[in-house]
């Protein structure tokens, strides 16, 4: 085999491995069908340890990211918060699985969802633990709808205001 094909083959491995999986995503009344496709993509740059911009640019310059607690605002703030969490050594990995979305709260400016998942962190080494999660997006509305373009900055508040069991690796194994 090529030394190229073999790193393309492997390439495609990993990106499958990390894929966000909406399997078990269900949307509620009110949840438009556009905000499965944010929410993938918004995952996945949360799912990279190296993505910075590409993370934060979902964002306005002074929009917030809070995990357990911890609130993080701007893009300098949420990028450290996110690599204390998720470290660009590439040895801890995340997979979303979010499931049942519903709408929180709206207004004629904002759109809050409400999602509903489990996350899975595997270490290298082969530790798999699970957590389940509860997190509020806040997407800002133009003209009555909510902006679910990726990465146009209309993601005001990412809150992770339930993340149960807090600690990572968790004694729950992974069962997908």
């Amino acid at each position: 085999m090529k030394t190229s094909a073999f790193f393309s083959a492997v390439g495609l491995c990993i990106s499958l491995a990390t894929a966000v999986d909406l399997k078990h995503y269900e949307a509620g009344t009110g949840v438009e069908a556009g905000f499965a496709s944010f929410l993938k993509e918004l995952y996945a740059q949360t799912e990279d340890p190296a993505s910075t911009d590409t993370f934060t640019d979902f964002f306005p310059t002074d929009g917030v990211l809070i995990v357990h607690g911890t609130t993080a605002t701007g893009a300098a703030e949420i990028v450290k918060l996110k690599q204390q969490l998720l470290p660009t050594a590439g040895n801890k990995h995340w997979s979303h699985f979010p499931n049942t979305t519903t709408v929180a709260s709206e207004t004629a400016d904002q759109k809050v969802y409400n999602v509903n998942g489990v996350i899975q962190s595997t270490f290298d080494g082969g530790n798999c633990s699970q957590a389940y999660y509860q997190t509020h997006f806040t997407v800002k509305k133009s003209a009555g709808a909510p902006l679910l373009t990726p990465h146009s900055g209309s993601l005001l508040v990412y809150d992770d205001y339930v993340v149960t069991p807090s600690v990572s690796p968790t004694d729950i194994a992974c069962d997908q």
